[in-house]
């Protein structure tokens, strides 16, 4: 029965990759299950099984994604160390998960064009709407708004997620006019490096005063126990 298990969820991780690769190719409308059963080394009926049919099969491909950046990120944001560290850490490894999911950027942006009707189903699930509270709650308790009102929070955190996603969003661009490849290790690092900079130049200044020597305002929170997505439909 494990070996089975084992099996069964190697085929489904071969279907997921395929997946990732076609819907960023051609959309969710362009894309054929033959093509991706084709890619995966499947049989069409094989993705109907553990899918059960292409438009689930493509939102668990963005549930997987989330899945894989609250397990990544999550830890970070509740664990014990300086803000500033915890800034330079979060930025760093959510630019690890965009070059190691590299067809992602362009599923994620068909689906800003068509006002998120994927994405925002996913981001609906309580797992991942306390993941971006937690967040939001370590913006607030250590970095000093510039302006009054309520939306200080937004373009912070927009400012963060550009400085880290546009490089990836980009990609064929940057190709085509320094014919250099954004997913080589070498630009992978230097990003890092580039947005850790480029962030910090903009809100280093306002980390408050007490955040400097203590922890990041997000104590005594345990991982939560069930954040585990099914990778199935």
């Amino acid at each position: 029965m494990k070996k089975k298990r084992q099996s069964s969820e190697k085929t489904e991780e071969r279907i997921l990759i395929a997946a990732e690769k076609v819907f960023a190719e051609k959309g969710l409308g362009g894309s054929r299950i033959n093509n991706i059963a084709e890619l995966a080394r499947v049989t069409p009926s094989l993705i109907h099984y553990h899918f059960g049919g292409k438009e689930n099969l493509y939102k668990t491909v963005i549930e997987n994604f989330y899945v894989t950046v609250e397990r990544r990120l999550l830890p970070i944001i509740v664990a014990e160390m300086g803000p500033q560290e915890k800034l330079k850490q979060l930025i760093d490894h959510g630019i690890e998960i965009l070059a190691e999911k590299d067809h992602m950027v362009r599923i994620l942006l068909r689906e800003s064009i068509d006002n998120g009707k994927y994405v925002n189903k996913v981001l609906s699930k309580p797992y991942l709407r306390d993941m971006f509270g937690m967040m939001e709650q370590f913006v607030l308790a250590n970095i000093e708004p510039r302006r009054d009102g309520p939306n200080d929070t937004i373009h912070m955190i927009s400012n963060i997620m550009g400085a880290t996603t546009l490089f990836f969003v980009a990609a064929s661009t940057i190709k085509e006019f320094w014919q250099k490849d954004v997913f080589t290790r070498e630009l992978i690092e230097e990003r890092k490096k580039e947005a850790i900079d480029f962030v910090f130049n903009g809100i280093g200044c306002r980390f408050k005063e007490k955040s400097r020597d203590q922890g990041s305002g997000i104590r005594g929170q345990a991982l939560p126990g069930s954040s585990k997505a099914s990778a199935g439909p």
